[in-house]
């Protein structure tokens, strides 16, 4: 059902985030009368939308497609739902989750980044990793001036991007123990296997020890910055530095 929803996100004249969506349910065998939803979401928080019946989708007009509770469109998804006509309320007919947008030029964006950025208040600190039902997101200062910058800067990711690694292979090794990277579908899957692609081969399984996993996640981080040369683009950032 997924291919069957379309999201672009983009900025009106005053700046507010919006979207357009269009959704085609007539492959489906629904009841004509079930209500629509759209929902968008990052992490806990979530925006839901009325887009009609099944018989009669009806997106939001104007305003009512604003995305105010988000102030990008970083690591933003949206999921569909089909719920069952009156008398029956409640009743999850149909979901497309995980749903992808495309940006205002029509340009798919429908890989999902292993870590989308977006900004959060996060008090005295610069980032942090959390983790939601949908994957981890890197949450960066929003009182940084540029945080879109800084996310992008050689010397924040050298410094960041492989402790950021470690802490997201740890959750997923020791804390949700799921060790498939097998399931397309899931957030889990996608890093172990992003972590294998680096030479290491099958991630842990169940019966691994505790210190065969910290191992593996040790082996993984060191082959990630070495690939991406992370003391390298450091020592460059620090050139950059001093010559200008």
């Amino acid at each position: 059902m997924r291919e069957d929803v379309e999201v672009s996100v983009f900025h009106d004249s005053d700046g507010t985030l919006q979207f357009d969506a269009a959704l085609n349910l007539v492959d489906y065998d629904l009841p004509p009368a079930a209500m629509v939803y759209l929902e968008a979401y990052r992490q806990s928080t979530f925006m839901r939308f009325d887009f009609g019946t099944v018989q009669a989708p009806n997106s939001p007009a104007g305003t009512s497609r604003n995305l105010s509770e988000f102030t990008s469109k970083d690591g933003l998804l949206f999921r569909a739902k089909v719920i069952s006509p009156s008398g029956q309320e409640g009743l999850l007919l149909a979901e497309a989750d995980q749903v992808p947008i495309k940006s205002a030029d029509d340009q798919d964006e429908s890989r999902i980044p292993l870590l989308p950025t977006a900004p959060e208040d996060l008090g005295q600190e610069v980032w942090c990793v959390a983790i939601g039902a949908s994957g981890p997101i890197l949450q960066i200062s929003k009182h940084l001036q540029d945080w879109k910058e800084v996310a992008g800067s050689q010397a924040f990711r050298s410094l960041v991007f492989p402790s950021a690694m470690r802490q997201i292979l740890t959750y997923v090794i020791f804390i949700d123990e799921e060790p498939d990277a097998d399931d397309p579908q899931s957030w889990r899957g996608r890093w172990l296997r992003f972590a294998s692609s680096l030479g290491l081969g099958d991630p842990p399984d169940s019966t691994s020890d505790e210190m065969e996993k910290m191992e593996w996640i040790d082996a993984a981080v060191k082959r990630f910055s070495q690939h991406f040369q992370m003391v390298n683009r450091y020592k460059n950032h620090l050139a950059s530095e001093v010559s200008s």
